[in-house]
């Protein structure tokens, strides 16, 4: 058994949102490890019930209800999020990752829990309207650009206040992957855009580029990270760098849905972005929000080395996630 292992084994962890697409991987490797898992959720999951994990009620927007999670708990894995691109869930998207970030700092800080790790996004850096743009864990936050995307907004916030409690001495980790594909998004997070496009809903590609990674490979890299990754440094995790037309292309190759002729022009873009965002929402052009459209005219490139050479990060062929995401997706009458 590893150093590692000996010390998840026997351990409690705390993990927010243990009922999400990631979190429910991850919940599966911690109990693999022997680690006994608490979470803290607002309402009961029948998934987190059927793995014995002890579910706590509440929400980290709660600080006491933070702290009573965390009593008696040897490790936290911070991922409660939240997604929303209409103006009334703005609020309570900024509160979660944000307050709730700064809840659950609080809480390790006061009750001298020191085994914390917070899941943030590759977001936060890596966007950039260059295709030539790689992020690093040493870039600075695009201000202008996710000033217009309050999701990376205020996941940047959020990482603020992890410099803040890093400063005062809380050795946080940090992960950064890019966009989560694979099985198990009972919830729609993080693949509906692969619904869409498996409805045939996609009428035309968008000139931007992207980044992915399986969601079971961030899990199984995230108690690698508690244990070897550096305080304060914001891992970055994706799999593949690849333009949106070569990401349908993919899709197509393993589900059998032909990928639209079509790519809308960068150039024809960049002359009236205005009013091709607005034509977007129209359902005969895909529907997308207007969020979805300029995130889509973007390049979301960023450079995993860091977190393989250190945390030896080795996810897998991004076709082999692809192709289980759509067979997930059929099998669970998404598509």
């Amino acid at each position: 058994m590893s150093v590692a292992s000996q010390k998840a084994s026997g351990e409690t962890a705390l993990v927010t949102g243990a009922s999400g697409f990631l979190g429910l991987h991850l919940v599966d490797v911690l109990i693999a490890r022997g680690v006994r898992v608490r979470s803290l959720g607002r309402s009961e999951n029948r998934r987190l019930a059927e793995r014995g994990v002890d579910q706590r009620l509440g929400s980290v927007t709660d600080a006491e209800a933070c702290a009573a999670a965390l009593d008696g708990v040897d490790a936290v894995y911070h991922l409660a999020g939240s997604v929303s691109r209409k103006k009334e869930g703005v609020g309570p998207m900024y509160a979660v990752h944000v307050e709730g970030t700064r809840n659950i700092l609080q809480g390790c800080l006061d009750g001298g829990i020191e085994r914390v790790v917070v899941v943030s996004t590759s977001g936060t850096v890596g966007v950039s309207d260059d295709p030539n743009d790689m992020a690093t864990e040493e870039s600075g936050v695009p201000w202008a650009l996710v000033r217009e995307w309050p999701y990376y907004e205020s996941k940047a916030f959020a990482e603020r206040e992890v410099e803040r409690f890093v400063e005062k001495g809380l050795p946080v980790r940090i992960a950064r992957p890019t966009l989560l594909l694979g099985p198990g998004d009972h919830n729609g997070s993080s693949t509906g855009d692969v619904v869409k496009f498996l409805c045939g809903d996609i009428k035309a590609g968008l000139p931007g580029g992207m980044s992915l990674v399986d969601a079971r490979d961030v899990a199984a890299a995230l108690p690698t990270l508690m244990d070897e990754g550096e305080p304060g440094v914001g891992y970055l995790m994706g799999a593949i760098n690849c333009t949106i037309r070569d990401f349908m292309v993919a899709l197509e190759g393993v589900s059998g849905v032909r990928a639209p002729a079509f790519d809308l022009p960068r150039s024809v873009v960049d002359r009236a972005p205005k009013l091709f965002k607005a034509v977007s929402t129209l359902k005969p052009f895909g529907g997308l929000e207007p969020q979805t459209f300029e995130m889509g005219c973007h390049y979301w490139y960023i450079d995993s080395t860091r977190a393989r050479e250190e945390l030896g990060f080795a996810p897998r062929d991004w076709l082999e996630t692809l192709a289980d995401t759509v067979e997930d997706l059929r099998a669970i009458g998404k598509v």
